[in-house]
């Protein structure tokens, strides 16, 4: 249980990001007049949620490394990629819309069962 208390929130801001990144970058519409790329960058990065979702990654990653001095690395990665990749799916579904189907369904499932069993190491 401990396990998941330290990894919960980086998977969280993790999710954050990713869904963020996705959802304000297929919103944003730039105009196809050639645009190149630094203003099309210019584009994404005045976006406060994009700005926020960077941020959350920022912040993730510094938060990791104080997770990774308490817990062992060969339990606590692969619980962290599974629970980030849980999160992700069920984002994606709830806020982005996108499908759920079986194969996913099933591969969470194993995930899941994966976090369990690794979370039992700690």
């Amino acid at each position: 249980m401990r396990l998941l208390l330290y990894i919960l929130p980086v998977a969280l801001l993790v999710a954050y990001s990713q869904l963020m990144v996705k959802w304000r970058s297929s919103q944003i519409v730039m105009p196809s007049t050639g645009q190149d790329w630094p203003e099309r960058l210019l584009g994404y990065f005045s976006d406060p949620f994009i700005v926020s979702a960077y941020a959350a990654a920022l912040f993730s990653a510094l938060l990791w490394l104080v997770v990774v001095t308490r817990i062992p690395l060969s339990v606590g990665f692969p619980v962290y990629i599974g629970s980030a990749f849980l999160l992700v799916m069920a984002g994606s579904v709830l806020i982005l819309g996108e499908q759920l189907n079986l194969a996913k369904l099933l591969a969470a499932g194993l995930i899941l069962v994966g976090i369990v069993i690794m979370s039992q190491q700690q």
